[in-house]
């Protein structure tokens, strides 16, 4: 600790409030304050993310998801075409799509189409367990499938 004298009174700084003050300064005059500070409910929040690859979904990553809870699937399209994401999940939830080069169609939400190279980020919360499936509308051999099992801890 470095203490330095006020008239009668004494200021104690510690060495790395010295450092980190500046640091934290510079951060949140960049990148503004909505980008230091997250809400928990973001940050927490399961996601699957499943790559289009070959014509063909590959899970890349899981993460344990529940019924009621929301989630998030983000589809990467590695393919040299377009490929659609749809479920039959998707018409009866209210689904939030985001990305760039996609685009949503059919009545209410029923999926979405990404152009080669896009990802997009499908969030949603599932209300029941059991199979998922989803599949490329363009494309009928390109399916997959999940499932939402409630499994209880402890």
């Amino acid at each position: 600790m470095i203490t330095r004298r006020i008239g009668a009174d004494v200021l104690w700084v510690r060495p790395w409030s010295l450092v980190m003050v500046p640091i934290l300064a510079f951060l949140a005059l960049v990148l503004g304050p909505s980008d230091l500070v997250r809400p928990a409910s973001a940050m927490e929040e399961p996601r699957i993310e499943i790559t289009i690859r070959d014509f063909s979904y590959v899970r890349t990553k899981m993460q344990p998801i529940r019924a009621g809870v929301p989630m998030v699937f983000v589809v990467h399209n590695e393919d040299s075409v377009r490929h659609g994401f749809i479920s039959p999940l998707f018409p009866g939830l209210r689904v939030h799509g985001e990305g760039d080069g996609i685009a949503i169609f059919g009545k209410g939400i029923e999926g979405f189409h990404l152009d080669p190279g896009k990802t997009a980020a499908i969030r949603l919360t599932p209300d029941k367990q059991g199979k998922i499936t989803f599949r490329c509308d363009l494309h009928p051999e390109v399916q997959g499938e999940l499932y939402l099992l409630d499994v209880p801890v402890g």
